[in-house]
């Protein structure tokens, strides 16, 4: 029978006590799917009560945010080393949607929070979650500063309103299959054709194509 307490092997701090149930969550969510999940799960995965649970988290949606949240900030990690290795904002933001949609597609947790079954769900936390759009924009606002600043993205754009605008075509092209297939490099068409020119100052990235091209 499951502990109804953490017993002897409690966490020692309110961080401790929540790592351990979105742990719980992530076990259970790899079984059972994020949509059949409940807090109950969770509390048993854990070996503790709902109560607990609840102490720590507001409910089921809470606790996918928490391990979206989490998953999103270990991810960004390996996307920061992607973009340094790009030679132009333009670049960057197409590499940047290609990489992270790829990631989230391989990835054993992040993919299964956009499985048909838990669309809904996944689009109702992503477009109502102030903290994803936050921790993606505090991400990107320095790029979008510094392509300001170089005169690759257009001047008239808010940062926070461009990383919006990223995260929501990343989630629409995880969440709607479209009517075409495309390869790898046909997407990179695709996104630096009707994307990029809606971020970009184009004549930047055409100055800065043209001069790679003289050095080779």
């Amino acid at each position: 029978m499951a502990k109804l307490r953490w017993g002897a092997d409690a966490p020692e701090d309110t961080e401790s006590a929540r790592t351990r149930l979105l742990d719980a969550a992530e076990r259970c969510f790899t079984r059972f799917g994020v949509a059949k999940t409940t807090v109950e799960d969770v509390a048993n995965e854990a070996r503790v009560s709902r109560a607990t649970v609840y102490r720590y988290f507001d409910g089921r949606d809470a606790l996918v945010l928490g391990v979206l949240l989490r998953q999103a900030g270990r991810f960004l990690g390996r996307l920061e080393k992607r973009l340094a290795a790009q030679s132009s904002f333009a670049e960057s933001v197409v590499e940047g949607v290609m990489f992270t949609v790829d990631a989230v597609r391989a990835d054993p947790h992040l993919a299964m929070l956009f499985t048909p079954e838990s669309a809904g769900l996944t689009e109702s936390i992503v477009g109502a979650s102030d903290a994803l759009f936050s921790i993606t924009g505090d991400f990107l606002r320095p790029y979008f500063e510094a392509a300001q600043a170089s005169g690759q993205l257009r001047g008239d754009l808010d940062a926070d309103d461009a990383a919006e605008w990223i995260l929501r075509c990343i989630v629409s092209m995880l969440t709607v299959a479209g009517p075409r297939r495309r390869t790898k490099a046909e997407q990179r068409q695709f996104l630096m054709a009707f994307l990029v020119p809606a971020l970009a100052d184009t004549s930047a990235h055409e100055a800065i194509t043209a001069r790679r091209r003289r050095r080779n």
